[in-house]
C-alpha cells in the first residue's frame, strides 16, 4: 500500500489514549490519492457512545429530514496487530464532501468549534480552504440589529433560513446536546454559492439519543427547545422565529420520527457490530437500553412541552478562547512518596519563576512532593502528582503548581501538559485569607527526566507552560477528568499552610 496520513483527533469528549479517534488522509503523501473515491476517512472511537449505534442514527435522521449530513457506518481496527474493535466510519466533511451534494460546492467551508456568529467570535470558526470568514460577516451583523422584522430579512438575505430551522430542530428532537443549538460546537457551515446563502451542517452527532446529559437535567427541561447559540437564540427571541421553529419542530418529529424504524434500525446495527464488539467491548450491549429508551419515549418528551410552550432562559456563554494570565518556569527534584509531607519545603528542591501580567516573580525557597492523588473522582483511577512550592517575596503568598499524570503515563518523557491526559493548573495561595486561587491551567510542555511510582524512587523534570483562564464555564468542568480539583485545592491550602507557619 502507498503511504497514507494518519492522526488522531477530537476534542475533549473522543479522547482516548488506548483507543483513539483516527482520521486518515489518503492524498497527504501521494497526490489525489483516494480509496474507493475518498480522499479521507473519519474513524471515530464513540468515546461517547458505548452503544456505538448513535452516530449513524443522528446522521440518517438528518438526511431523512432533507438536510445535507455525513454517511456513515462502521469499520474494524486494527493498528500494529492489536485489535481495537468497532469505530464508527463517519463520512468526513470537506469540499468533496460539499461538491457532492451541491449544485455549487466551491463556496467557503468552515468548522465551528465553540464558536459563534457574535460580534469577535469569528475568528473561532476554523476555516477548511481559503475561506478568511469575511463572508460570516453580514450574518453576524444581521444579530446584531435591534427591531427584530429587519433582523428577520437581514438574516434571510445571508442564511438559508428554512433549512436552518429544519436543522436546528433535529438538534433537538435526537438530544444533540453538544451541537450549535446546545453548545456552540460541533457543526459545520458552508457558504452555497448556487444559493448565495449560509447553510449548517451537523457533526459530532455521538451525544445523540442519551437520557441524559451533562449541560441539563431531561427530567425539568427545557427539552423542545436548545438556544445557546445565538443565531437560535436571537430567532428564539422574537415571535415570528418562536412560532417558525416551534412548527417546525412539531411537523418533523411528526413526520421523520418513527419508533418503529428507528428501532428496527438500531437492531440491524447490533446484529452488524455484535459479533466484533462482544469479543473487543464486553459491556457495549449495556448502554443500548439508554438508546432504545430515548427512542421510546422523546416524542411524549417533546410533546408535552410543545403544548405547554417550552421557554429558554438561559444567558449567552462567554467567549471560549483562553485568555493567557502568566507562565510557569519550573525545575524541580524529589522522590516519590512525599505528597503530604507536614512542610513541603523540607522535601525536594527546585526552581520556580510564575509571571502573572507584567510581573514576574522568582520564588525563594522552594519545595517539591510526589505521589499519587488521594482523591481522586468517583470511578476513576487516580493520577501521580507532582506539587511544586515557592514562596513570593512581595506579599508571604505561596505559588503552588501541581501537575497529573494517567498512572501508565509517569514515566520519563516529554508530554503536552493541557486539558487531556497530563493536566496542571497553578495557584496562589493568600495565608490571610487561607485561599488558593487558581492562576491558571497550564498549557505548555512538562519532562520527567526521571520517574517511577516507587516510594523512595526519584523524581525530576522541568515545566514550561502558559497558565491560561478559560473564557467558558465547560472547559473547566471538563478539564479534569481523573482528577478533584476541589481536592487538589485543599491538599495546597493544606501544604501552603505548613510553609506560612515555618517562615
Amino acid at each position: 500500500g502507498r503511504s497514507v496520513g494518519i492522526k488522531k483527533k477530537g476534542l475533549l469528549g473522543s479522547l482516548n489514549t488506548e483507543k483513539p479517534s483516527l482520521k486518515l488522509d489518503f492524498d497527504e503523501y501521494v497526490a489525489g490519492q483516494r480509496y474507493l473515491g475518498l480522499e479521507k476517512l473519519t474513524l471515530n472511537n464513540a468515546n461517547q457512545d458505548p452503544a456505538y449505534v448513535r452516530q449513524c442514527l443522528a446522521y440518517a435522521m438528518f438526511r431523512k429530514a432533507g438536510l445535507v449530513a455525513s454517511r456513515c457506518n462502521f469499520a474494524r481496527v486494527r493498528v500494529n496487530g492489536a485489535d481495537l474493535g468497532v469505530y464508527v466510519n463517519v463520512e468526513s466533511v470537506d469540499h468533496e464532501f460539499t461538491r457532492r451534494n451541491f449544485a455549487n460546492g466551491d463556496g467557503n467551508l468552515y468548522e465551528g468549534t465553540l464558536s459563534d456568529f457574535r460580534p469577535g467570535w469569528t475568528g473561532t470558526f476554523d476555516p477548511k480552504g481559503t475561506g478568511d470568514r469575511s463572508d460570516l460577516a453580514p450574518l453576524v451583523d444581521a444579530l446584531q440589529l435591534t427591531d427584530d422584522a429587519a433582523m428577520d430579512a437581514a438574516v434571510a438575505a445571508t442564511l438559508d433560513r428554512e433549512q436552518f430551522e429544519s436543522y436546528w430542530a433535529m438538534e433537538v428532537i435526537t438530544g444533540q446536546w453538544d451541537g450549535y443549538a446546545s453548545n456552540r460546537n460541533n457543526y459545520f457551515v458552508f457558504h452555497d454559492l448556487g444559493t448565495g446563502k449560509h447553510v449548517l451542517l451537523p457533526w459530532g452527532v455521538d451525544g445523540t439519543f442519551q437520557p441524559d446529559h451533562p449541560f441539563g437535567d431531561p427530567a425539568t427541561g427545557p427539552n423542545a427547545v436548545a438556544a445557546a447559540g445565538f443565531l437560535a437564540n436571537r430567532l428564539y427571541g422574537t415571535a415570528t422565529g418562536r412560532a417558525r421553529f416551534l412548527t417546525r419542530e412539531r411537523a418533523l418529529l411528526a413526520t421523520v420520527w418513527n419508533e418503529a424504524e428507528l428501532l428496527a434500525e438500531v437492531d440491524r446495527m447490533v446484529a452488524l457490530i455484535g459479533p466484533i464488539a462482544d469479543a473487543t467491548d464486553p459491556g457495549w450491549r449495556a448502554a443500548l437500553g439508554d438508546v432504545r429508551a430515548f427512542i421510546n419515549g422523546r416524542r411524549a418528551l417533546l410533546t408535552a412541552e410543545l403544548d405547554a410552550g417550552p421557554t429558554w432562559t438561559e444567558p449567552l456563554g462567554e467567549y471560549p478562547c483562553l485568555d493567557v494570565r502568566g507562565t510557569v518556569e519550573s525545575a524541580f527534584s524529589t522522590t516519590y512518596g512525599t505528597l503530604g509531607a507536614p512542610n513541603p519545603l523540607a522535601v525536594g528542591a527546585g526552581t520556580m519563576t510564575v509571571t502573572v501580567g507584567a510581573a514576574t516573580y522568582v520564588t525563594t525557597p522552594v519545595g517539591v512532593m510526589a505521589g499519587r492523588d488521594p482523591n481522586p473522582q468517583p470511578g476513576q483511577p487516580a493520577s501521580e502528582l507532582v506539587q511544586v512550592f515557592g514562596r513570593r517575596a512581595t506579599d508571604g503568598h505561596i505559588l503552588a503548581v501541581v501537575v497529573a499524570w494517567p498512572q501508565a503515563w509517569f514515566v520519563p518523557f516529554t508530554f503536552d501538559v493541557g486539558f487531556a491526559g497530563v493536566f496542571g493548573v497553578a495557584f496562589d495561595y493568600d495565608p490571610g485569607t487561607d485561599t488558593a486561587t487558581e492562576i491558571g491551567f497550564l498549557l505548555g510542555t512538562v519532562r520527567l527526566d526521571q520517574a517511577r511510582a516507587v516510594a523512595g524512587a526519584p523524581v525530576a523534570g522541568a515545566i514550561d507552560a502558559h497558565a491560561d483562564l478559560p473564557g467558558m464555564p465547560m472547559f473547566a468542568r471538563a478539564a479534569l477528568r481523573s482528577v478533584d480539583r476541589a481536592a487538589l485545592a485543599a491538599s495546597v491550602r493544606a501544604s501552603a499552610r505548613a510553609l506560612s507557619a515555618a517562615r
